[in-house]
């Protein structure tokens, strides 16, 4: 796999299946997407209902696939179990990050891969767009203005990383890959 996406997932059903559809429409293949729900008693009813079948079974026409499933008990602290679950699950050279109600276009994948691959670099980020207010969030490494959904990194240096559940969780993940 070139790709690995992990989404952690609690709440929100509707936009999950949003956030799924986008991941599917992506103009590259090659890619697995975790969805872990974080002990979602709607996520187990959807996964259960056969609602995610579907999008399981068009990946795979392609090559790709979708990862479905949900922690036994919800730990809350932003998806950080659902995360940790993910990495030590995955199969992709390189892994990216959305929470489920992201939306991304449809060069999403494409775009973070081609800047990463044949490169020496372990991580690159990105400034991402905020629909909802209307602006560009410009992405620095520091604490408060970088997050999950704007980087790309080698998988291989995922494996040692295990996130807490405090806040500020996900600059502790991009502070862990600059000082490596």
């Amino acid at each position: 796999m070139k790709l690995s996406l992990i989404v952690p997932c609690f709440g929100r059903p509707q936009r999950t299946l949003r956030a799924m559809q986008c991941v599917l429409e992506q103009d590259m293949d090659g890619w697995e997407a975790l969805f872990i729900g974080d002990g979602c008693p709607e996520f187990q009813k959807m996964i259960d209902e056969g609602i995610f079948d579907i999008f399981e079974d068009n990946a795979e026409i392609k090559g790709n696939r979708f990862v479905l499933e949900n922690l036994q008990e919800h730990k809350g602290g932003w998806g950080y179990a659902a995360r940790n679950y993910a990495i030590s699950h995955l199969k992709g050279d390189y892994t990216l990050f959305m929470d489920n109600d992201d939306l991304i276009k449809r060069n999403h994948f494409s775009n973070y891969y081609n800047s990463i691959r044949n490169t020496d670099y372990d991580m690159v980020y990105f400034d991402s767009y905020i629909e909802p207010i209307g602006e560009t969030r410009q992405t620095e490494l520091k604490f408060g203005s970088i997050g999950h959904s704007e980087v790309i990194v080698k998988t291989t240096l995922l494996q040692n990383f295990v996130q807490k559940p405090e806040y500020g969780h996900d600059w502790e993940l991009i502070n862990y890959l600059i000082n490596l």
